[in-house]
């Protein structure tokens, strides 16, 4: 738990014997979420590829995929000691569940169990899986779900994982996850299922026509292939896969080409592979798998599965995710919990409001609601008042130029990434070292780099000034502010 993240539990820890007993239960519940393990919930419309690519991100094949609808719950993956399956329904109450056959959640959690899937809240499953240390992952019901019974406490994670398809228009945000209605700092986007839309170079075209379109509230959008993703990092790929697809490759070419053309055609051409493990390798990779696989075998007879599972990956875009992940989302995790604590609090603000309104309407005295409306306001201003919003301000400003929604100069860009990097909500001697190498002054005395961020400073605000569209104005405003920080953080 970082810096922010401990300062927002323990600033509602002290606020709560101050307020009536059922807030200060929800004071405490916001600091536990501060203090708890970072969750990333990954959100997009039906069909989009979510699950495919949350198996991919846990490196386990649990989550239920296929064509149609298939996340029915929201299901909450965290690292633990064994794998369980744990069903929490709306009361609180906690139900074990086996896993399906190959370690799978089930589809049908509500039959199995004997309750009404109305009467589950959502699903937690623990993994032995490295892949889920210091963050958690929610699959959720595609947007737009006849199932999804509207937000819940889980929706509000910290950051989230936004899966769009081709098709994705800037209404359909309004229905992602709370984490994803607050700008890009924190949010990842990807094209899912990035193989539907033509060749690399058009999934690529079409990522950035979406990050044109989509990016002011959701920033760049990276094409991935989830199936590929997910069986190169899950071991699905098996030694008998590998001899299937070694017999693909010392077949004659063409024919193999002309199969793959269709997948109907595929499972019924005259090729030395049985039926059930052509099947396989469909379920596997695809057409398009194959046809890599395939090729790395042509060039490399002798590629083992490793060597197979790694070409797929890099085919995948997984690892250009992981990066923005890593980059915006677990270098950010103290930033984006502090914040998400300040989203809770506010919530909660607006329903002790709601329910001060309503006793007025009724004609009842509320005087302890009052005094609650005053602490909580006090609470939230006060967690408001701290710099990391420059901080996260910046990232959003970033990803905003950097998925072309905000046209700057290059130069402007480079700019703004550096500034971004400089730790503004807590700047140490390490941040400002690393700061001063960037810009090409490691060895100058203190006050260049100080005079540097001045000249910064006026440039963007000047740059602010000059009848800029306000999008761009927001992002120059923004930047002008954080170079001004730094000013003050060097010269104070």
């Amino acid at each position: 738990m970082g810096r922010w993240a401990r300062d927002t539990a323990q600033a509602c820890r002290a606020a709560a014997p101050a307020v009536a007993l059922p807030t200060a239960d929800a004071l405490d519940a916001v600091a536990a979420r501060a203090e708890g393990t970072p969750s990333l919930v990954v959100t997009g419309p039906v069909s989009s590829g979510k699950s495919t690519l949350v198996n991919a991100l846990v490196g386990r094949r649990v989550a239920p995929t296929g064509a149609g609808e298939c996340t029915r719950l929201v299901a909450r993956y965290v690292r633990g000691p064994v794998d369980r399956l744990d069903v929490v329904l709306a009361d609180g109450t906690r139900r074990p569940l086996p896993l399906a056959d190959g370690g799978r959640v089930p589809a049908a959690v509500g039959d199995r169990l004997g309750v009404d899937p109305a009467d589950v809240d959502h699903l937690l499953v623990m993994l032995t899986s490295d892949a889920l240390d210091g963050l958690s992952v929610v699959d959720t019901p595609g947007a737009g779900s006849a199932r999804r019974r509207g937000p819940t406490p889980l929706d509000d994670a910290e950051a989230a994982l936004v899966v769009l398809p081709s098709s994705a228009r800037a209404d359909e945000v309004d229905r992602l996850a709370e984490a994803a209605r607050h700008g890009p700092a924190g949010v990842v986007a990807v094209l899912g299922r990035a193989d539907t839309v033509g060749s690399t170079e058009d999934a690529t075209t079409v990522a950035t026509t979406l990050g044109h379109r989509l990016g002011g509230r959701l920033g760049p959008v990276t094409p991935v292939v989830g199936l590929l993703a997910e069986t190169a990092t899950t071991g699905a790929l098996r030694a008998e896969d590998r001899h299937a697809l070694a017999a693909l490759a010392g077949t004659d070419p063409s024919a193999v080409d002309a199969a793959l053309a269709d997948p109907e055609l595929f499972a019924r051409a005259d090729l030395p592979v049985p039926a059930p493990a052509r099947a396989r390798l469909l379920e596997l990779l695809d057409r398009r798998g194959i046809t890599l696989a395939v090729g790395v075998l042509r060039e490399r007879p002798d590629a083992g599965v490793g060597e197979i599972a790694t070409a797929l990956l890099g085919a995948s875009g997984l690892d250009r995710v992981v990066e923005r992940l890593r980059t915006g989302v677990r270098d950010r995790a103290d930033l984006l919990a502090a914040a998400a604590g300040e989203r809770r609090v506010a919530g909660l603000l607006d329903r002790e409001r709601a329910a001060v309104r309503a006793d007025r309407h009724a004609g009842r005295a509320s005087t302890t609601g009052t005094r609650d409306l005053a602490r909580l306001a006090d609470l939230l201003e006060d967690l408001r008042a701290r710099p990391l919003h420059l901080e996260l301000e910046l990232a959003a400003a970033g990803a905003r130029a950097r998925s072309g929604a905000v046209a700057l100069p290059g130069e402007l860009v480079d700019d703004l990434d550096l500034l971004a990097g400089a730790g503004l909500a807590a700047p140490d001697r390490a941040h400002l070292a690393d700061l001063a190498r960037r810009v090409g002054l490691a060895d100058a005395a203190p006050g260049e780099l100080a005079g540097h961020a001045a000249r910064r400073a006026a440039a963007w605000r000047s740059y602010a000034a000059w009848g800029s569209p306000p999008a761009r104005s927001d992002v120059a405003d923004a930047v002008h502010r954080g170079w001004a920080r730094l000013w003050g953080e060097l010269t104070g």
